[in-house]
């Protein structure tokens, strides 16, 4: 046995023993304290001191049993873990310089993701992304496909006066009430290859069908009575293709900003150099052709803004366009040829709306457009550019719709605008179903 145990031992058990011993003298009969004599007080004072210098005795013993098992405890746990180590092979630690700079790194990853998630673009409804295709741009898909259809229906009243005004109060001559209605179908494909989150390139094919109604009054001399013709054909249109760079993504602070390189080849028919009819009357003269495109390249640039403040979408377009001189055989439809030059002049349009997210599958939007167009020149062969009047056009559009996901891939885009000027279709429908790959 270990010394110290023995001698603390040995220390302990007298003091246990003396004290019942000494409990045994004092205790059985008690006197009074007129009795007691001053030798008995200091015998009683002399074993009260010795009783003490026990008990502090088997206190330091008790002290000193304690720290042995505690430190017989700290070595039979020290064995035990160096055996578990040497058994599994485990890799020790990294000392604390390396552990230092790894628990820097992480704190500082988790700052700057805290950033991040500040700065980050607010998330936006699937169907407010469909919406905002439409205006503007989205980058997140990779391959898109477009079919969609548009109606619109258009119709104007001329007045032609044919003859002069006597005495500033009398008009003598033929006056004319003449009517065109127009109902457009148009379908279109568009595909739209996503490169990389900055560039997007888009083509397009369109389709259409146009049927027209001329009417004039006049048949059989009569000021009640219309002559009419109708006319109606469809054909490929002006195919496009496009090219956007977004120069600044969104962010808390900033909107995201897309420029844009628009260019429109000429495969449509052209309208120039349709033959005319005129009717037995002479009140009514129409084309016997219907024109699906413009005849000219053309080539338009802009950009678009698009700022999303959660659940809506606020977006604003401009662009600025130019067609090219070109040479056609015939420029105008009567009898004979008549050479020459023509250009359909610049444009400049832009559009504003919002859009916002009635729930992740349905969204709602309004928007604006305006599109002022410069007079068309034409220049006959061997001579001069003309100005011809009323090609200067101003066409607005007030629109609304909606947007309905069904299904993880496919769409449908609604849109219903009324026209707003003499020179706009006086409403247009127009459905889409994009879908994403």
């Amino acid at each position: 046995m270990n010394k110290k145990w023995t001698s603390a031992i040995a220390v302990i058990l007298p003091g246990i023993w003396a004290v019942p011993a000494y409990a045994a003298d004092t205790h059985p009969q008690p006197v009074s304290q007129s009795t007691l004599s001053e030798q008995d007080i200091a015998a009683l004072k002399q074993k009260l001191i010795q009783l003490n210098q026990q008990i502090k005795l088997q206190q330091q013993a008790i002290n000193q049993m304690a720290q042995q098992v505690l430190k017989q405890e700290a070595l039979s746990r020290q064995a035990s873990n160096t055996n578990v180590t040497s058994t599994t092979q485990q890799t020790p630690p990294p000392p604390p310089s390396v552990e230092r700079p790894s628990a820097q790194s992480s704190q500082q990853a988790v700052v700057a993701s805290s950033t991040a998630k500040r700065k980050k673009t607010p998330d936006r409804a699937r169907s407010t992304d469909d919406v905002l295709q439409e205006a503007h741009n989205v980058f997140s898909r990779k391959f898109t496909v477009e079919p969609s259809f548009t109606y619109s229906y258009y119709s104007r009243k001329d007045l032609i006066l044919r003859g002069f005004l006597a005495l500033d109060a009398i008009f003598l001559g033929n006056l004319n009430l003449d009517r065109i209605r127009t109902n457009t179908t148009q379908l279109d494909l568009t595909t739209r290859y996503t490169l990389n989150e900055n560039w997007q390139f888009e083509l397009g094919l369109p389709y259409l069908y146009r049927w027209t109604q001329y009417d004039s009054v006049g048949e059989g001399n009569s000021s009640q009575r219309y002559e009419t013709a109708k006319i109606s054909g469809g054909q490929i249109g002006d195919i496009s293709g496009a090219v956007y760079y977004r120069m600044n993504a969104e962010s808390v602070d900033w909107p995201d900003w897309v420029w844009n390189v628009r260019v429109r080849a000429p495969t449509g028919k052209d309208p120039f150099g349709i033959p005319l009819e005129t009717s037995d009357s002479g009140n009514l003269t129409y084309p016997t052709e219907m024109a699906t495109g413009s005849g000219v390249w053309g080539v338009s640039t802009g950009f678009s803004l698009a700022k999303t403040f959660d659940p809506a979408i606020v977006f604003f377009n401009l662009n600025y366009g130019v067609s090219f001189t070109e040479e056609f055989d015939d420029l105008s439809g009567a009898t004979g040829l008549s050479p020459g030059e023509i250009d359909l002049g610049n444009y400049l349009d832009y559009s504003v709306g919002l859009a916002f997210a009635v729930s992740e599958r349905m969204s709602l939007s309004m928007s604006f457009n305006q599109r002022f167009y410069s007079k068309t020149k034409q220049r006959p062969e061997g001579g001069e550019w003309q100005k011809i009047p009323r090609t200067d056009t101003n066409t607005a559009n007030l629109g609304i719709g909606a947007t309905l996901a069904l299904s993880p891939n496919l769409s449908m885009v609604t849109s219903i605008g009324s026209g707003l000027t003499e020179d706009s279709p006086d409403y247009q429908i127009s459905v889409r179903f994009p879908y994403r790959f």
